[in-house]
């Protein structure tokens, strides 16, 4: 399989819970990365760092082949945030926010592109210049505004010239009523397809995910497999599954299958890591596979 690009800032996460304060590695490349190497993919990451970026942090992007070296901004501070799961709903905030990748920095990237902006650091100009001929997305960052006190607020977006080129776009529950107006996740996903999208996907916490495409829709179920210990990079997980397969294969059943573990493996540790190994990782994905359901 050939290699693909993800371009998103790596961001210093701040995982605040009722058990206590931790910090550990974020953003989606480094999720991404995490799920592509579990199962035997490559990956190019487009990101920019700060030189505030610890050097443990480095050598563990390093270990599944990701190399940083060459994306730290001299001056910058890194992308960070404040991930507040005390409240019913999380609540974010982002002390600081590194350099925009800009138009140059995706040039001459691979032919298969994942775009996991998370704090509105990929400009319009940036999309412009990216000439992949396969594109998949997950538009949270394009979905949140940073406030002057950091806070985060969720806006209304939606590129229709963008969401033409896209063979998967990938969106939460919430993401679809932002960027559709839809409150009804059939409906929404409808309304993405019908501007050009090719695969659209809504990911519905433990209630699964539904997947629209030209051939039918279906409901996924989640895997269930005990406590959620840590949700943080889920939905990075699930992307990266699911994009990673379907390049692969082509099947989007199978693909959405695959993905629901990665999401599930990711939940039940702290950080960015799994236990499972990449056989264990199929075997929830065949016991998913099963539970699929067709909608139409």
């Amino acid at each position: 399989m050939e290699p693909f690009a993800v371009v998103g800032h790596v961001s210093i996460d701040r995982i605040v819970t009722g058990d206590g304060e931790r910090t550990q590695l974020g953003g989606p490349p480094t999720y991404v990365s995490l799920i592509t190497h579990l199962l035997g993919g490559e990956l190019k990451v487009c990101t920019k760092v700060g030189d505030d970026f610890p050097p443990e942090y480095a050598d563990s992007l390093s270990s599944r082949g990701i190399d940083v070296g060459g994306c730290v901004v001299p001056g910058a501070e890194t992308t960070r945030f404040v991930l507040d799961y005390t409240a019913e709903e999380r609540r974010l905030s982002v002390p600081s926010v590194c350099e925009e990748i800009g138009p140059e920095d995706v040039r001459g990237l691979l032919d298969a592109v994942l775009l996991a902006p998370i704090i509105q650091e990929i400009p319009g100009e940036t999309l412009k210049a990216l000439e992949a001929d396969t594109f998949a997305l997950d538009p949270q960052g394009f979905l949140r505004r940073r406030l002057p006190d950091g806070s985060v607020e969720h806006i209304h977006w939606l590129d229709k010239g963008l969401i033409r080129r896209l063979m998967i776009l990938k969106t939460s529950r919430r993401e679809l009523e932002l960027m559709t107006d839809a409150r009804d996740t059939n409906e929404g996903l409808r309304r993405l397809h019908g501007m050009g999208a090719g695969i659209c996907i809504a990911t519905l916490g433990g209630e699964g995910s539904q997947v629209l495409w030209d051939d039918g829709e279906v409901s996924v179920p989640a895997y269930s497999s005990g406590a959620v210990v840590d949700p943080t990079g889920a939905g990075d997980a699930f992307l990266a599954g699911f994009f990673h397969q379907f390049i692969l294969e082509g099947d989007v059943e199978w693909s959405a299958a695959v993905a629901s573990a990665a999401a599930s493996a990711v939940v039940e540790t702290i950080g960015p890591r799994v236990e499972v190994t990449h056989g264990e990782l199929l075997e929830r994905a065949e016991d998913i596979r099963e539970g699929v359901r067709r909608l139409v």
